[in-house]
């Protein structure tokens, strides 16, 4: 009996030893221009819904040992953890992923330093073209309006639309740099290298260029469209067509993307939405796609309810694909509070918010920086129910976490800072809201990464306050300073160049008054 008792045990032993998979996988940083990607050791690589995990080689390597899983089942990475570095691919983090024995999983990595210095390069140049272009349809207004082929009050009015639009191009810009900085040379073809380079590099023109050398996006489309038709045919080459097309249609999608980035910073705002909602109409199932879709719409073409299609695609596509707490899920829950706040339902923004919110405090715990962000959101949400006791304790407790987190001198920490100032101010708290801008300037100027755009709005708060209390000399000085800061940045006719003008002019002649 105890030996038949034995052998019934190595058997089960055996069979739970066949219920399970090696995944095998690599750990690179991204290569870029003039840097190659290199393997990471000791990245820590952690399986969703177990304590699984493990640490990458020296090479890069790792293997993961999947129980009861067989080729083609569902795995997810809960989280991937290197000092000093993120994931590259931020949508990897909690996906569905097939598991194989065949096939590694390549994980790419980003140095967070390295990432912020590209960005920024990428920001810089991206912005230098949005200037020219910007400059460019201020002047073509001009000219028609001096050949009488628009009227003065048409002319106005696409002003007005171009000055509106042009306010919102600095977080798509962000999004855009951030996509591109992220992007991996290795994956590339040589063609394909110098379009990406063109396009951070600041130079639209050559990168459309380059696209339209490869074809016309729409017959390309079409082939692509042909070609998987072919592929339902032809079964017996499935997997070597399919490869293909997976290659052929992840490269139309970055190119509609290139050809977005190329007329986005030329203020070509239609022809920058065709290309965004093209990339967006070819992989459905992409939820960053779909974001970046519905933030365009939203932001520059105004068009609300096609932006909330987007959201909502996006939502449920978080919904299928991942875990219900996870970045994915918090995310599209926040866009779609923020895509109706723009619409007055503000009731049902807040419901949106406080989901985000939620999901975030289980991810991330209830102090972390996630988290001020969305008590952020809410603040200013509350202000606009003209709620200001309740968008106060919003703030503050986004800057007890911001402190807390990122320190007393971080620019983050300061737009909390600031927030509660603006509150302040509508409470009439003059005093105490220009003491908080104060204190706002001085992190600002610690901090040289702060873009002039920020500085510049804190001087225009600051003179606010010192108007309000009858500081004119003080107001003045202030507006004058954020006046020579927008005269850079955007140029004499810019709004916000004139808003601090108008400003400046109103204090002078208070003082002038003051003097006779």
């Amino acid at each position: 009996m105890k030996q038949k008792f034995l052998l019934c045990i190595l058997a089960c032993l055996t069979t739970l030893g066949s219920w399970a998979i090696t995944q095998n996988g690599n750990v690179r940083t991204i290569a870029r221009k003039g840097r190659a990607g290199s393997p990471i050791e000791g990245a820590v690589i952690r399986l969703q819904g177990t304590h699984n995990k493990v640490a990458s080689r020296a090479n890069g390597d790792f293997a993961l040992l999947l129980h009861e899983l067989h080729n083609g089942d569902a795995y997810s990475i809960a989280s991937i953890v290197k000092s000093g570095y993120e994931p590259a691919e931020q949508e990897l983090i909690g996906r569905k992923l097939p598991c194989s024995d065949k096939v590694p999983v390549e994980i790419l990595l980003v140095n967070r330093i390295e990432l912020m210095q590209e960005k920024e390069e990428i920001e810089n140049k991206a912005r230098e073209n949005v200037e020219i272009y910007y400059q460019a349809r201020l002047d073509s207004l001009e000219r028609l309006v001096a050949e009488q082929r628009i009227t003065e009050e048409e002319m106005r009015a696409r002003r007005q639309q171009l000055e509106s639009q042009y306010e919102n191009f600095e977080p798509l810009l962000q999004a855009m740099s951030d996509v591109l900085a992220r992007t991996d040379y290795r994956r590339m073809d040589s063609l394909t290298a110098l379009m990406q380079q063109a396009v951070e590099n600041g130079n639209p023109e050559e990168a459309e260029r380059i696209v339209r050398e490869k074809g016309s996006i729409t017959q390309r489309e079409t082939i692509l469209r042909e070609w998987g038709k072919n592929i339902q045919a032809l079964r017996q080459e499935v997997d070597k067509n399919q490869e293909e097309y997976n290659r052929q249609k992840k490269q139309l999608e970055e190119d509609c993307f290139r050809m977005y980035s190329a007329f986005l910073t030329r203020f070509r705002n239609d022809s920058a939405a065709y290309y965004i909602q093209k990339r967006a109409a070819l992989d459905t199932l992409n939820i960053d796609y779909q974001l970046q879709a519905g933030q365009f719409m939203r932001d520059i073409m105004a068009d609300y309810p096609e932006a909330q299609r987007y959201f909502e695609r996006a939502y449920r596509i978080a919904s299928s694909q991942y875990t219900e707490v996870s970045g994915q899920m918090a995310t599209t829950a926040n866009e779609l509070g923020l895509i109706y706040k723009q619409q007055g339902q503000l009731e049902t923004a807040m419901v949106w918010y406080q989901r985000s919110m939620k999901i975030r405090e289980q991810l991330r715990g209830k102090n972390s920086v996630e988290v001020a962000e969305a008590l952020n959101n809410m603040g200013e949400l509350f202000r606009t129910r003209k709620d200001l006791k309740r968008a106060m304790e919003c703030h503050k407790r986004a800057l007890k976490i911001r402190q807390k987190q990122l320190g007393s001198n971080s620019p983050e920490t300061a737009v909390s800072m600031n927030n509660i100032a603006g509150v302040m101010y509508q409470l009439k708290q003059y005093s105490q809201a220009e003491k908080l801008f104060t204190e706002v300037r001085d992190i600002y100027a610690a901090n040289p990464k702060v873009t002039p755009s920020r500085v510049a709005a804190n001087y225009n708060n600051l003179g606010g306050v010192c108007y309000q209390q009858g500081k004119y000399e003080d107001a003045a000085l202030y507006f004058d300073r954020a006046l020579a800061i927008y005269r850079k940045v955007l140029g004499d006719r810019h709004p916000m160049t004139l808003n601090a003008l108008k400003n400046s002019n109103i204090c002078k002649q208070k003082i002038q008054t003051q003097n006779q």
